[in-house]
């Protein structure tokens, strides 16, 4: 009988996978979910754009070390956008794991709503990140550009 053993590294890279494939998923979902919204009240859908979902994906990642708009680093988050266009946003949750709970929970609130409803924004990148040794477990984040 073969023995079937997975190194650490081949165990990372099956989790990394993983993760990859569930946040490409949510990003599509967030996106359905922010543009039924956005129809509701007569504005334009939103369309992903790939280096806002890279520069998301990445502040997911931060958003588990710190839970903040500011970076780890002390910087800005709009920092991690290569091009911020003529307007920008971001909205970050914890704590939910699926798209349509954080979504609701940012629609019940003022500021995210703003920025999941502002006229003006045109992208969106979502990011997601999963930490199972952190304190909310499930990490969000939405970039805007307008």
């Amino acid at each position: 009988m073969k023995k079937f053993f997975l190194s650490l590294a081949a165990i990372f890279i099956l989790f990394s996978a993983s993760n990859a494939y569930a946040a490409e998923n949510f990003a599509v979902e967030v996106l359905n979910l922010v543009n039924a919204e956005r129809a509701n009240v007569g504005v334009a859908p939103l369309r992903l754009a790939d280096d806002l979902q890279e520069a998301a994906a990445i502040r997911a990642r931060e958003v588990v070390e710190v839970f903040s708009h500011t970076r780890p680093d002390g910087s800005d988050c709009f920092t991690v956008m290569r091009n911020r266009g003529r307007t920008w946003g971001e909205n970050i949750a914890a704590g939910h794991s699926s798209a349509s709970e954080t979504v609701e929970q940012w629609m019940n609130s003022e500021g995210h709503r703003e920025n999941i409803l502002n006229p003006n924004f045109r992208e969106l990148g979502v990011g997601y990140a999963y930490e199972d040794y952190s304190t909310y477990h499930h990490y969000w984040v939405q970039l805007f550009r307008g």
